[in-house]
């Protein structure tokens, strides 16, 4: 199903160059704005504002939104929480933000504040632990407050709605793996000399990262050919990821690629460069890099050839299906259907689980990086004007936008 839905974003972004040189640029976005994100989006398929007053109760009230961010530490959640907040906010709810900092016994109090107090109507978190944390999104809901996840799912059947990500898979992460084996055969690698690839860990106790791992191996399928050298946890953490770098090429300086589950892409460099490996692709000392998340420090050594592939996912299509999926349950008081949300089949589906398409530098700025309207190189959008991004055209797998119009024809205001 997934090369099914990749054919169809495929088609529908081929239309991407000519509608950008035609649609009409909205008035709030100023012309220097404009010349960039035209060329990121599909200006025909997307719409701008397209909440404004929805989330507002019959009374008169404000809907009220808690969003509990597993950190925000990086490029990814601060784009999550920022296009939350003007999103939702738009649509007149009220929006409160509290971050646990990848703690679990935090994440499980806030959200059992959340259930004691009464004081929201729904909560959209990235579950720091999906298993700890699923008897408590079921009290919640039991309490009448829909919870929604956002990169990885709750391991419980009561979530109210979800759009993520699998890198567990052999179409998610697993094309990692079998990149390092495409090379390690390209390379003439033997089992006594094998390709050798250093994967930094983030933390091995995070379920997201262990499943990052997992993932590479479903690729790797046991081959002889690969080594892969594992680096102490770093947490993402810049000075200790480049030290990473340092120990794992002073035992094994003939590491030939690298891979970070995620984390600062500078700190590649950095540890690159302090073991003189740092060169471009075709250099004799150039080291693959693959990395899992787009961030803005990664896009320019992707496109000149330092870094080599990146398996993406991103927040902007992700928050974008959350907010729908928010707007259509919660607030218009619609079901949310079980079933394979890519197949177009389902209506207004409640588990929505993204491709995670492999690009290079080569396809970073083609269609191939489109999907729904909008690139998945999302840090080339204008940071911190939250109200150009615009909201992503969904309709093809069940899920359209929805606006007052809806309201007044399902709730009658």
């Amino acid at each position: 199903m997934i090369r099914f839905f990749s054919a169809a974003v495929l088609a529908l972004s081929m239309t991407f160059g000519a509608a950008a040189q035609d649609a009409a640029r909205p008035d709030f976005i100023p012309e220097k704005d404009w010349g960039t994100i035209k060329n990121l989006i599909d200006p025909g398929g997307v719409t701008w504002d397209p909440y404004k007053g929805l989330a507002v109760k019959k009374d008169g009230s404000p809907y009220r939104v808690l969003y509990l961010p597993v950190w925000m530490g990086d490029d990814y959640q601060v784009v999550a929480q920022n296009l939350l907040k003007t999103q939702l906010q738009a649509a007149g709810a009220t929006f409160t933000m509290v971050s646990a900092e990848f703690d679990v016994p935090t994440q499980t109090r806030l959200l059992e504040d959340a259930i004691a107090t009464h004081a929201y109507d729904a909560v959209i978190m990235h579950p720091i632990d999906p298993t700890a944390m699923a008897s408590t999104i079921d009290r919640a809901v039991e309490a009448g407050i829909d919870v929604y996840n956002w990169v990885l799912p709750a391991n419980t059947d009561k979530l109210t709605g979800f759009a993520g990500y699998d890198a567990d898979k052999p179409e998610g992460n697993g094309q990692i793996g079998a990149k390092f084996v495409e090379l390690a055969k390209a390379s003439g690698a033997t089992p006594d000399k094998p390709y050798r690839v250093l994967e930094i860990w983030g933390m091995r106790s995070l379920p997201i990262c262990q499943a990052r791992h997992h993932g590479v191996g479903l690729g790797l399928a046991g081959s002889p050919l690969v080594k892969v050298v594992e680096s102490v946890d770093t947490a993402g953490q810049p000075e200790v990821m480049t030290k990473a770098i340092q120990d794992a090429f002073a035992r094994y300086p003939d590491i030939k690629a690298i891979y970070p589950q995620f984390g600062d892409a500078g700190a590649i460099i950095e540890g690159l460069r302090a073991v003189d490996r740092l060169a471009p692709a075709g250099d004799p000392n150039h080291v693959v890099v693959v990395l899992q998340d787009i961030d803005k420090a990664m896009l320019a050594p992707l496109r000149d050839g330092t870094f080599d592939y990146t398996v993406s996912n991103n927040p902007w299509h992700q928050i974008d299906v959350v907010v729908k999926q928010f707007l259509w349950h919660t607030v218009l008081k619609q079901p949310l259907a079980d079933g394979d949300a890519i197949s177009g089949k389902v209506k207004l589906p409640r588990r929505v689980l993204l491709p995670m398409p492999m690009l290079t530098g080569k396809t970073i700025d083609t269609d191939a990086a489109h999907m729904w309207g909008g690139t998945v190189a999302f840090t080339d959008m204008p940071l911190g004007k939250w109200n150009e991004w615009p909201v992503l055209d969904t309709r093809e797998m069940g899920l359209p936008t929805p606006g007052l119009d809806d309201r007044k024809r399902l709730l009658g205001y």
